[in-house]
């Protein structure tokens, strides 16, 4: 899930969260349709203000329902054609699922992503049937929302942009065509920027217009969502592609220095991150790794202090210390190195600690591998 998310529920092995900025827009959508759009629905009675309150909240509910069942169609599909499914988080845009790497093949992609608008439009028509038979005005008023925002919802995420499920349908018919999927994924994100530049040209003339301010405010923040977004799934599969065969031995640079626990925070600054321009250095007690001691775990001790402070007492990673093994994938470690907020693991051969794998080996076997096209 993203960080800054708490778990709601597992179904079928996959956590469904709910990130931070959810709280925001869930609170803003009750608030609009509560104070704004349903007292002002003519041919409905008058209700008091907590009622609307409660209908405007059950509503916003049932919205990022549709939002998840949407989002599942992606992951339930996504099991089925073999990949992995790992996690829906509900924040501020909607919704997104965290797939375990990109799609082996272009049906798979196109499968994968045009079962999210196609489960919106089949929301938004059974929502549509229930409002024309129920008679209760409240319920009915409820129902026609949520067929309006489905159908919005499906309509929006076919546009051809990349990384909306229209985008991925794009590339998925782009890489068919070219049998290359990078250059299928650079084009389709090119559109998405192009889509994003749209959206912000709406955005700023909408402001202008004085209009609609906060609607043009949320027009341009999507606009740059959709354009960071487009940005970083060409640089996530380059990453990918010239890394996925890449094992954690081939790039680090073997060093199997440790520190003891009860030496002080000055002698190691002295012996050991000085003279070697060292950034983190493995605590070991008995042969056994028991923690990491970093540069900011060291800044923490004020310098009149440190000759008294041993690195038993600063080190990270008492708790739980994570670690990688050699023969790992460097795809795995980085996901490691993101997952847990580390600069860098230290990396095992069975029970002998070999070197410390950090954010910078993997930056620069990149670098190396994009620029000699490997």
């Amino acid at each position: 899930m993203l960080s800054n998310s708490f778990r709601l529920f597992t179904i079928r092995g996959i956590e469904v969260g709910v990130h931070f900025s959810w709280l925001i827009i869930f609170g803003l959508v009750t608030w609009s349709l509560s104070t704004y759009v349903f007292p002002s629905v003519p041919g409905i009675a008058p209700m008091s203000t907590i009622e609307y309150w409660i209908l405007g909240a059950l509503t916003a509910i049932l919205l990022f329902a549709s939002v998840l069942i949407h989002e599942l169609a992606h992951s339930f599909v996504a099991l089925a054609r073999g990949l992995e499914a790992k996690s829906i988080t509900l924040f501020i845009f909607g919704g997104v699922s965290n797939l375990g790497g990109e799609a082996k093949s272009a049906s798979t992609e196109f499968l994968v992503a045009i079962v999210g608008p196609l489960t919106s439009f089949v929301l938004a028509a059974l929502a549509f049937g229930a409002a024309s038979v129920i008679t209760q005005p409240h319920a009915e008023l409820v129902l026609s929302y949520l067929f309006l925002i489905n159908l919005t919802l499906g309509v929006f995420n076919l546009i051809p942009g990349f990384p909306l499920d229209g985008g991925r349908v794009l590339r998925s018919i782009l890489w068919r065509v070219t049998g290359n999927v990078r250059r299928a994924t650079e084009w389709s994100a090119n559109v998405g920027k192009l889509v994003a530049y749209l959206m912000f040209g709406y955005a700023i003339f909408t402001i202008l217009e004085g209009n609609n301010f906060i609607g043009g405010l949320w027009t341009a923040a999507i606009a740059w969502f959709l354009h960071n977004a487009a940005s970083t799934s060409v640089q996530q599969l380059v990453f990918e592609q010239r890394l996925r065969r890449v094992r954690v031995a081939e790039v680090i640079r073997p060093d199997d220095t440790t520190v003891a626990p009860e030496m002080t925070v000055a002698e190691l600054v002295d012996r050991y991150i000085l003279p070697a321009a060292r950034r983190a250095l493995p605590v070991a007690y008995e042969g056994q790794l028991v923690g990491m001691v970093t540069i900011s775990d060291i800044a923490n001790v004020p310098p009149e202090q440190r000759g008294m402070v041993t690195v038993g007492q600063v080190m990270g990673g008492k708790d739980k210390l994570h670690t990688v093994r050699a023969d790992a994938r460097v795809l795995d470690a980085f996901e490691l190195l993101g997952e847990h907020d580390l600069e860098q693991v230290p990396v095992m051969d069975g029970d002998r600690f070999v070197g410390l794998l950090t954010r910078a080996d993997v930056a620069r076997q990149l670098q190396l591998r994009e620029a000699l096209n490997v």
